[in-house]
């Protein structure tokens, strides 16, 4: 089903769209009873969730393929280990250039590929023994999407977390170490 999401991003925008009209119609039926004000409402959030996973999902395909001509890849990056109020619970969004044990990050404002701040060389990436993880609801809602996948990676600065598309995600671990699962 995700896979077919991935190729049919109107389609999944449509049925997100469809079960946000059922259960909003529903729960207004139920509270308020008037069939004009929960039919309004349901068609209100229908647009607004369905048109929310569409942007989402065209958002990161656009950013994507443009910066794939140029050998670059979007990708969230977070200091787990760093001081609070830092990198350390707050995704950054940026494009990476990866290399042999070396990622450099270019943190950007948004899908547009505005830069935002300075170039940062991340050296001496090895693979970690923590296991790659899905992003979760805590991670989308710092705007990471709920099929990135994350991993975690030493470096000579510390731990680093990423989280990237699946393709991405195994270009990113090919670069680190060529024997990453």
């Amino acid at each position: 089903m995700r896979k077919w999401g991935e190729i049919h991003p109107a389609l999944r925008a449509v049925l997100v769209g469809v079960v946000a009209f059922a259960i909003t119609l529903a729960f207004g039926l139920i509270v308020e009873g008037s069939l004009e004000d929960a039919a309004a409402n349901a068609v209100f959030y229908a647009l607004v969730v369905g048109g929310g996973v569409f942007f989402m999902t065209k958002r990161f395909t656009a950013a994507a393929e443009k910066l794939d001509q140029r050998g670059d890849l979007v990708v969230f990056l977070r200091f787990p280990d760093s001081a609070p109020g830092s990198l350390s619970s707050i995704w950054q969004m940026g494009i990476a250039s990866p290399g042999t044990r070396r990622i450099d990050f270019q943190p950007i404002v948004d899908d547009k590929l505005v830069p935002n701040g300075r170039s940062k060389a991340l050296t001496g990436l090895r693979a970690s023994d923590l296991p790659m993880r899905r992003a979760s609801r805590h991670d989308f809602e710092q705007d990471v999407p709920l099929g990135f996948q994350i991993i975690t990676l030493d470096s000579d600065g510390g731990v680093i977390e990423i989280a990237a598309s699946p393709a991405t995600r195994q270009k990113i671990q090919h670069a680190v170490d060529s024997t990453y699962p």
